[in-house]
């Protein structure tokens, strides 16, 4: 694919301001801390490269040019420390740095220029920043010439929040931005196409695209083409100028044929860390920073970054046993309202009972049991689909007391005539079945057993089942195995949390329960009963052939 001929589609500065609004937020602006901006300078191989006559660095998100400023100031003390006269010409293919603001374009210049008025002109300085600045959509603009660094924060900007013309031309450019991935995928694909051969890119960027289900035709691309040459994990780290919600990573990737990964976690990030993974890096030999592996890119499959043991241990699984959804346990997720003020309500509202389902969310589950709040959810459903409202004159006058708040909703622009509906359709079968409710967002797998009472709202999971005894797949759940697949394939969020998602739920690997001897059934199943994970995890050495060490992973 020729990057520079690929797309024929622009805008000027002043329509694309106007497409996508003023709000800062809505493009994903999020500035990185120098000393995060440091490590990735010096590890991507842009400090020691930077005089080379050869060098092209890119940024496709400058912001306001605080990875430019770093590149210009280490040039600039190269320049003076060797005693160089380089004429200005030379520095112009230097550098390319884009952005969406020309606020941002200006400050950015305005700095830069700064620091390159100690060693050349005031028209020099300037006619260097006029060319290495452009104001434009780094994805919509034809760039005819490759490079040797390409460095950045991408913009992390959900699709519920790009224009949706834009995002529709991003989606028939950009191959690996399918289902919901958000828009920085968009800018890695474009960006690993644009190096040249042994190039390097270096990004900062939210970690969920390398386990998600989203990311998995951008994983493909590197697998075919790339190789991983660094991962460090950010978690708890204070890694940009701003709070963010989601955990960071650092990746460097280059077009070559190496096959094998840095990977550090969870490191404070200073002078010392950043000299470590250098010299690990330089040498290719580990030391005390990382481990080197050759097994974390692998196709489409999400990457498993944590400890040896656990991955040895959850590949020896996956190799014995099927999915949970194979063993005919699905998974499902609860129903989204649109607005929980308004349709959450307890019993003592005057509407029809029949459009009433007793509701569980995930802050009643506590200490493994239920703690009915005594809500219900209001059901705008029955067999036949939407409700006529009309049908229904108490439901019908309380929701009409709501519908300007309820109209706004998406699901309400999207269809008018039926503003007063939820966003999910609610399955009273469900709701009346027996289930294992599980909480999206927590630190550790919670598993409650719900006998066939309430309908879960859209912060829970759940499972039902046609095959095991739910209380038996609650203890195999909760001994450890759940938590070792779900660590491994999820990502954390703010708080050091796990997301519990189906994604996630449906890589734990289980059993045939027609293979589980009876005399194990019932011990599992008491197990599950009386929420006993101490003889959970004895039972499941025994059922899934744990040696001491494999179990001592899971926790027992």
């Amino acid at each position: 694919m020729d990057i520079s001929k690929s797309i024929n589609f622009d805008y000027t500065p002043t329509e694309l301001s106007k497409v996508w609004g003023s709000s800062d937020e809505e493009k994903g602006e999020v500035f990185t801390n120098p000393d995060v901006v440091d490590l990735m300078l010096i590890t991507s191989g842009i400090c020691d490269d930077i005089l080379d006559e050869n060098t092209r660095i890119l940024e496709p998100s400058c912001g306001q040019g605080e990875f430019v400023l770093a590149i210009v100031k280490v040039m600039c003390a190269k320049i003076i420390a060797g005693n160089h006269t380089l004429e200005s010409n030379f520095l112009k293919r230097k550098i390319k740095a884009y952005d969406i603001s020309s606020k941002n374009i200006e400050i950015a210049k305005q700095q830069t220029k700064s620091i390159l008025l100690e060693l050349y002109s005031d028209k020099a300085a300037q006619s260097l920043v006029d060319e290495w600045f452009v104001c434009g959509d780094f994805l919509l603009l034809e760039l005819p010439e490759l490079f040797t660094h390409i460095i950045g924060n991408p913009p992390y900007i959900r699709i519920e929040n790009i224009p949706k013309k834009l995002l529709s031309t991003y989606r028939q450019t950009f191959s690996t931005m399918a289902e919901r991935a958000d828009i920085y995928v968009a800018f890695f694909e474009k960006s690993l196409k644009l190096l040249k051969d042994e190039g390097k890119l270096s990004f900062i960027c939210t970690d969920r695209w390398v386990r998600n289900k989203y990311g998995k035709k951008l994983r493909s691309l590197i697998g075919q083409s790339f190789n991983l040459d660094l991962y460090i994990d950010l978690y708890g780290q204070k890694s940009f100028q701003s709070d963010v919600l989601t955990y960071p990573a650092i990746t460097i990737f280059s077009k070559s044929k190496k096959k094998h990964s840095l990977i550090v976690h969870n490191e404070e990030v200073n002078n010392a860390f950043t000299s470590k993974i250098y010299l690990a890096l330089k040498k290719g030999k580990e030391n005390s920073v990382g481990v080197f592996r050759n097994d974390v890119v692998n196709n489409e499959e999400p990457w498993l970054l944590g400890g040896c043991s656990e991955n040895l241990l959850i590949r020896k699984i996956e190799r014995k046993f099927l999915p949970i959804e194979d063993e005919k346990c699905r998974v499902y997720i609860g129903a989204a309202t649109g607005n929980n003020d308004v349709y959450i309500v307890d019993d003592e509202l005057d509407i029809e009972d029949s459009r009433k389902i007793p509701v569980v969310k995930a802050q009643d589950l506590k200490d493994g049991k239920i703690r009915p709040s005594n809500n219900f959810m209001i059901n705008t459903y029955d067999e036949k689909g939407v409700i006529n409202l009309s049908d229904y004159p108490l439901l019908e006058k309380y929701l009409e007391s709501h519908k300007v708040a309820l109209s706004k909703r998406h699901v309400a622009k999207n269809k008018p005539d039926k503003w007063f509906k939820t966003i999910d359709k609610v399955h009273p079968d469900r709701a009346y079945t027996e289930k294992l409710l599980i909480p999206d967002i927590k630190s550790k797998l919670t598993v409650v057993y719900d006998s066939g009472e309430y309908h879960p709202n859209n912060s829970i999971y759940y499972i039902r089942s046609e095959s095991w005894d739910l209380n038996a797949l609650k203890a195999v759940l909760t001994s450890g195995i759940g938590q070792l697949f779900v660590q491994a394939y999820s990502t954390k969020v703010a708080g050091g949390n796990l997301r519990f998602q189906a994604q996630h739920l449906r890589r734990i690997r289980i059993p045939s329960w027609e293979n589980v001897n009876n005399k194990l059934r019932k011990k599992l199943i008491k197990a599950g009963e009386r929420n006993d994970q101490t003889l959970a995890v004895s039972l499941v050495a025994e059922l899934y052939s744990l040696s001491v060490e494999e179990l001592q992973i899971i926790g027992g």
